[in-house]
């Protein structure tokens, strides 16, 4: 990053101080050249009306061309040459590096350049005049002596040549002096973010301390600890969970078999012994294929069978199928409402089912359970179900979508037993995020459970 802010920085420079020096030299040399050519233009007029207007003869002498009227005409500046009309040489005043008689325009044409190389630059000018009173016509030729003027703009450029380095190299200096500056506070917050471990992510950067432009960048670093900080929490307390939920059936196993093993036993008590053993390795592998479900979900590639329901009629076959569980403890099972619904059907009836459970284990008898369709907003729909159930306390509201988490083994006065794993919830949390829906959760204790699902309308 250092390496290209110092190189834009003194790429700028070098665009804008050669492109100042260009047009610098550019407008001296226009100038230059304009009164130049003023000054050729208006030496060649005087000496054309002073030949027009004297009274002298076809053959001039160099001398003659010294008037007081016109001064010196030929000078070291300024040389000239007179043509009768057959190309012959008249008059050639000047010194011996007068340009040659090919240089000259044609009469009457622009102002042009001419210059010997190595040696001096000259204006050459051209005219057709008419001699004294016998108006001979003539050609004056003139030429202007402009070295100094390149000269001067050789050396113009030489120096500009070398304050530009100059200015390259210290504009180099001080954008790198100013970019290690400026970007000093990004190092001292790598040099903070390196000191965060992972033993230490309650740890928090103070946004006062760091320039506008990292705040975002301090804010946003701060929410991904946040965040990381909370999986590593979840997922302690998943493990340590995990680890519980399994200990307890194998150590029910363990002991039994060395129970059985203490001493000789009859056929029937040890047949009862395995009829134990094989409900708690249904439980271990009720477990197991609820992690392998949770685990499949979280990815997102995880695909789906979606297509179009009738929702009405898939909570009432999730409501046959709880019918004589219900039956058993005298509750009341409804299911309301009309809508179609796009979604996997094997997965929004495990949603329901683990739902309709739920609300089945912590409803009292007599009771009712209903499964409300309806239409939600933005075209999608809508499945609540509720329960006259014992609800569940505010406290425990933000936890019941987290894995293997219980409110009755949080609530140290609860005296109702604990079945399940506390991943009903969690599953169908897993669910609607799958299908890029919502799980909503109100509850009152005493009084019961609302829960909806929210599904998005079909693509």
């Amino acid at each position: 990053m250092t390496v290209k802010l110092v190189g834009l920085q003194v790429l700028a420079v070098a665009l804008l101080n050669s492109g100042a020096f260009f047009f610098l030299l550019r407008s001296i040399s226009r100038d230059l050249d304009a009164d130049n050519r003023n000054d050729l233009d208006h030496q060649v007029a005087l000496l054309r009306a002073w030949l027009k207007d004297s009274n002298i003869k076809p053959t001039i002498a160099a001398d003659e061309v010294r008037s007081p009227a016109v001064g010196p005409l030929a000078t070291q500046l300024f040389l000239l040459r007179l043509l009768d009309a057959h190309g012959a040489v008249l008059l050639e005043a000047g010194n011996p590096r007068t340009p040659p008689v090919a240089a000259f325009p044609a009469p009457g044409s622009p102002v042009t350049r001419w210059h010997v190389p190595g040696g001096p630059h000259y204006l050459v000018s051209s005219v057709w005049i008419n001699l004294g009173a016998t108006q001979e016509k003539a050609q004056l030729q003139m030429a202007f002596d402009v070295t100094d003027d390149f000269t001067l703009l050789r050396r113009i450029r030489q120096s500009s040549s070398v304050v530009f380095g100059l200015m390259l190299l210290a504009s180099f200096a001080l954008a790198l002096l100013i970019t290690r500056r400026a970007l000093r506070p990004l190092g001292a917050l790598t040099d903070s973010a390196a000191r965060v471990q992972a033993s230490q992510l309650n740890a928090r950067l103070d946004e006062t301390v760091w320039p506008v432009e990292l705040t975002p960048l301090v804010r946003e670093f701060d929410a991904m600890l946040a965040r990381l900080d909370g999986s590593f929490r979840r997922l302690a307390r998943f493990s340590s969970d995990l680890s519980h939920e399994l200990r307890t059936p194998i150590n029910n196993l363990r002991g039994e078999a060395e129970v059985a093993l203490n001493r000789p036993r009859t056929p029937e008590e040890y047949r009862v012994v395995l009829e134990s053993s094989l409900e708690e390795y249904a439980r271990i592998t009720r477990l197991i294929d609820t992690l392998l479900f949770i685990a499949k979900a979280d990815q997102p590639e995880s695909g789906l069978k979606r297509q179009q329901l009738d929702a009405a009629m898939e909570c009432r076959a999730v409501g046959d199928f709880f019918e004589a569980a219900c039956a058993e403890v005298e509750l009341t099972l409804l299911v309301r409402g009309q809508a179609s619904i796009y979604c996997d059907p094997m997965l929004f009836r495990r949603a329901l089912s683990n739902l309709v459970d739920n609300a089945l284990r912590h409803t009292p008898r007599g009771g009712h359970i209903d499964l409300t369709v309806r239409a939600g907003d933005g075209g999608g729909t809508e499945v609540e179900v509720s329960d006259s159930g014992t609800g569940i306390a505010a406290e425990h509201l933000p936890h019941v979508f987290e894995r293997f988490y219980q409110a009755a083994k949080e609530n140290a006065d609860a005296t109702a037993p604990v079945s399940g794993f506390g991943l009903g919830l969690a599953i169908v949390k897993s669910i609607m995020e799958l299908h890029g829906g919502r799980v909503a959760l109100a509850s009152t204790p005493n009084r019961g459970t609302t829960i909806t699902l929210y599904f998005p309308a079909g693509t």
